[in-house]
């Protein structure tokens, strides 16, 4: 099973990250990967085969650092395990994504997206899930609605967490027929596969229902329902 762990604070979240990596290794995995937002706006990655040590060692080598950003272990489905088709997966430079699930109408999607110009660097169904949420950004401004409408062409399973250069100070979030849990904290917030990931930093946690999206900042948390009706937690 695939692993996401996410985060947005006013602090490193590296470790944080490669932490709850960690204690989600359980799942078992071929690969992990993780990609943040630095300080210079800009999202840096890296993508390893085989264990987390491995991903710890390839940023080691070359370090970066960011208040946001998101980490994945990959159990392969679509495409063999490989570095390429790790997770977190990006259009361009400035989107990125992690996905937990499996996009039924990939193949569909992939061929309307080829048409539109977009070029694809692995053989997941996942890179398919952040092309639409590129393509949709050419329509609004906001990364939430992006995803909100992305969700719509979807079937099949899927657990999100999506960050952009474009929209910094934000990471969103949604689920459907894959679990996902937000972490509250004191000025920073959390999204994960499991709680068990995040007992590091938070004991609070909401639980998001079938069909939710999220929107994370530093200072709140904002839930719609597959109704896109906000949804008010204690």
């Amino acid at each position: 099973m695939c692993g996401i762990v996410g985060g947005i604070a006013q602090r490193n979240v590296n470790e944080i990250l490669l932490e709850g990596l960690r204690r989600l290794e359980y799942r078992g995995y071929d690969s992990a990967g993780l990609a943040v937002l630095n300080d210079a706006n800009v999202i840096e990655r890296c993508r390893r085969m085989g264990k987390v040590k491995e991903l710890e060692d390839g940023i080691a080598a070359a370090p970066f650092f960011g208040k946001t950003g998101i980490a994945h272990t990959r159990w392969a489905t679509h495409g063999k395990p490989s570095e390429e088709n790790s997770h977190p997966h990006m259009s361009g430079e400035r989107l990125a994504i992690v996905h937990n699930g499996i996009i039924e109408n990939y193949e569909e999607l992939r061929e309307e997206l080829k048409v539109a110009g977009y070029e694809f660097l692995s053989q997941t169904d996942t890179e398919v899930v952040v092309h639409l949420v590129h393509q949709n950004l050419q329509k609004t401004s906001s990364l939430t609605d992006a995803v909100k409408e992305t969700i719509k062409r979807l079937d099949g399973a899927y657990a999100l967490g999506v960050i952009s250069a474009d929209h910094p100070g934000k990471l969103v979030a949604a689920r459907h027929g894959s679990p996902l849990v937000i972490g509250v904290g004191s000025g920073e917030h959390f999204i994960a596969s499991d709680q068990l990931a995040l007992l590091q930093v938070t004991d609070r946690f909401i639980f998001l229902n079938e069909g939710d999206v999220a929107e994370l900042t530093t200072d709140h948390v904002h839930v719609w329902d597959k109704d896109n009706a906000e949804v008010v937690h204690d």
